[in-house]
């Protein structure tokens, strides 16, 4: 092989190897770029001459060449932030941003609300995810683009009401029943709760007892006439009877019956009509749990000495978003005003057969390409896909000592390259040498 051949061999070992230093360079620039994945250079050699031997045939390379850039999907480590929109992903995956170029993919989870409250990268991509199932409360499976703008917490219509009261046995009896026309007169105690229609709306109940004979008390829970799409029985009543029945206890003070308690609503104002509830005065007979109606002699017969315990409802307004969370899982959850806890959206993740197929177009994005194959989408936690990390990013995963170790081995794979041509540069002066 003539001369040059080692030139042209030593050629290819500088350019190879100055690729792998740029790789390098490449590597240790990006050391603290949000997940980022280091590079590899891998090389292979090129035949260049084949020679027949008295022992057969005997090969010369032809130099080296770079066979591969590998990028290395390995975990990154973790760093704590104060953001709950800042992600990571711990395990395999990617997650999914769409943009005017199409959809890329991923290990940055740097994510904020934009204007319109939609979930986006630094660049303005669209963070995609699943919608959730109103009666489920589960993903529904959809992929799509993230918004959570103006979030609203549905309010309930009270349902079930628990109250319970101590009476006292000794109030005056009031043969004839309660009167709405005169609640004060007609009642020996009353209570004032505080109930939810289906719109929302906080609206006033009273409840007035009556002890119309010894151990047995008439209730009626009434709303005011202005509040009530019911008529009252007199136009100038103050109160209009939505629900009404009878206590009876024994000659302990034990509430052993309760009839009525089942009863709707009617509220004015667009609010759902028949709006159905269940009124508890405690356990039964002794049997049961919650605080108990009783009926004991408080005090003389000239005072009335009934007074309220205990009283809960599960009704609720309308509530606006306060906090939001994202768990392992990878649901954005919100905390409203009124208490309520409600999932709104869930993260998508992907993750491809050949993750090397993978082509960059830089800001850490990746997209799929015919090598990668088509990616396998998903909700975080299932299948092969990792988990959601929230207030944490995933840092590079370059590690500084193995990139100057490579960096120091090319260097001198440069220098003896370099050595080879100056030796051929010699070798070729003496040949020319010779001819003088």
């Amino acid at each position: 092989m003539p001369l040059s051949g080692a030139l042209f061999s030593s050629v290819s070992g500088l350019d190879a190897t100055s690729t792998a230093i740029s790789v390098v360079g490449d590597n240790i620039a990006n050391v603290n770029t949000t997940g980022f994945k280091s590079r590899r250079t891998e090389f292979a050699d090129v035949l260049g001459q084949s020679i027949a031997t008295a022992g057969g045939f005997s090969q010369i390379g032809a130099g080296s060449k770079v066979s591969d850039i590998r990028t290395l999907f390995t975990q990154g480590t973790f760093e704590t932030t104060n953001r709950t929109t800042d992600v990571a992903i711990e395990g395999r995956g990617f997650f999914i941003v769409d943009g005017p170029q199409g959809r890329a993919y991923s290990r940055a989870g740097i994510f904020n609300f934009d204007d319109q409250g939609f979930l986006v990268n630094p660049e303005g991509r669209l963070v995609q995810g699943y919608g959730i199932d109103p009666v489920t409360q589960l993903s529904n499976g959809q992929l799509g683009d993230i918004q959570i703008s103006n979030a609203i917490a549905p309010p309930r219509a009270t349902s079930t009401v628990s109250f319970a009261a101590s009476l006292d046995a000794d109030a005056p009896l009031i043969p004839g029943g309660f009167d709405p026309a005169n609640p004060t007169t007609s009642s020996s105690h009353s209570s004032v709760l505080s109930v939810y229609d289906s719109l929302g709306r906080q609206q006033s109940a009273s409840l007035f007892f009556t002890q119309t004979a010894p151990g047995t008390w008439a209730w009626n829970l009434a709303i005011p006439t202005a509040a009530s799409a019911a008529p009252p029985v007199n136009p100038t009543d103050p109160f209009v009877v939505q629900g009404s029945g009878t206590l009876g206890f024994d000659t302990d003070g034990v509430l052993t019956s309760a009839t009525g308690t089942s009863f709707t609503l009617e509220f004015a104002g667009g609010a759902a009509p028949g709006q159905a509830v269940t009124l508890s005065f405690g356990p039964i007979g002794g049997v049961g749990t919650g605080d108990p109606t009783r009926a004991y002699s408080v005090g003389d017969a000239s005072s009335n000495d009934s007074s309220t315990t205990s009283f809960s409802q599960d009704g609720f307004g309308a509530g606006t978003l306060q906090t939001l969370s994202i768990g392992t899982d990878g649901y954005l959850t919100g905390s409203f005003s009124n208490g309520e806890t409600i999932p709104l959206a869930q993260l998508g993740l992907a993750t491809f057969p050949n993750l090397e197929g993978l082509q960059s177009i830089g800001n850490t994005n990746l997209i799929e390409t015919r090598e990668s194959g088509q990616p396998l989408i998903g909700q975080p936690q299932t299948g092969s896909l990792g988990s959601i990390r929230a207030s944490s990013l995933e840092q590079s995963n370059v590690d500084l000592a193995t990139e100057f170790v490579r960096l120091i081995i090319n260097q001198r794979a440069f220098q003896a390259n370099t050595r080879t041509i100056s030796t051929t540069n010699e070798l070729l002066g003496d040949l020319v040498n010779l001819g003088r």
